[in-house]
């Protein structure tokens, strides 16, 4: 289990401002919980429900121990070709289209130039203005730019659920709904499998635990798989409205004191 205290302050932020429950962070372990049940690779695969998170242990306030992921091992790999070489892959397999790597954003704050983002804790800001946008931000911009796409042309999302707030933090950071909104969206379903724009359909990190040297690789191939359509069980269709299967997909990573990455995948 890692820095609870820390990703508590997160949870905490979340209530203040937007209103969020304890219901709302459990919801967010249904789901990816119900997500995993799908996928041979996850690690535990174990329905859950609301009240059980709920009467798992406190383990800093307001995170119950299901709020949290495990701490875990794990290797994951991929194999990259050039754009040629994995069209006639393609055309000799029949059935996949090939997955392409859009962008890769690796951003490590330099005070003052861009907010590290850790709430509650005060910094000095006499040595600069500060930036329009977050730590958190600045990593999903940075491979969007890349890309050149934006927040509205991701069907599917595979993103650092350390705690269940944070998956929630994670989907207004990269911009697939604005500020406050992400409760709303989870409450309907919308960021299940199924809903408009599905976040963590492998189980994420809830179902994973956090293999810190395989976590980023591993949220790569999940996305491949979907985009390719074989992601059987918890395949996402139809996302954001559009027919078929998902067209653009976006991983998120952070790590503690400020550094990160995203990627950017299409079919």
């Amino acid at each position: 289990m890692t820095n609870p205290a820390y990703f508590a302050l997160y949870a905490r932020r979340r209530m203040d401002l937007y209103g969020a429950t304890s219901e709302d962070f459990a919801r967010v372990k249904v789901k990816n919980a119900r997500h995993g049940l799908a996928n041979p690779n996850a690690r535990y695969r174990k329905e859950v429900s609301v009240a059980d998170v709920l009467d798992s242990a406190v383990v800093s306030d307001p995170l119950h121990l299901l709020d949290i992921c495990a701490t875990s091992d794990g290797a994951a790999a991929v194999l990259l070709v050039g754009g040629d070489r994995a069209r006639r892959l393609a055309q000799n397999d029949g059935a996949h289209p090939p997955v392409r790597v859009e962008a890769v954003s690796t951003v490590t704050p330099t005070f003052p130039h861009t907010v590290i983002d850790m709430p509650l804790l005060a910094t000095d800001h006499a040595a600069g203005a500060e930036p329009a946008r977050t730590f958190k931000e600045s990593i999903g911009d940075a491979a969007y730019e890349e890309a050149g796409i934006g927040p509205d042309d991701v069907d599917v999302a595979e993103v650092y659920d350390l705690s269940t707030a944070l998956e929630l933090d994670w989907m207004e950071d990269l911009g697939l709904c604005r500020r406050g909104e992400a409760e709303v969206l989870l409450r309907a379903g919308e960021t299940a499998v199924g809903g408009r724009i599905p976040v963590n359909p492998s189980g994420g990190l809830a179902c994973f635990g956090e293999a810190v040297p395989a976590q980023a690789l591993a949220q790569v191939c999940e996305l491949t798989w979907q985009l390719r359509g074989q992601a059987t069980g918890r395949q996402v269709e139809g996302a954001r409205g559009r027919a078929g299967h998902p067209r653009v997909g976006i991983t998120a990573n952070q790590g503690l004191f400020g550094h990160g990455s995203a990627v950017v995948l299409s079919r």
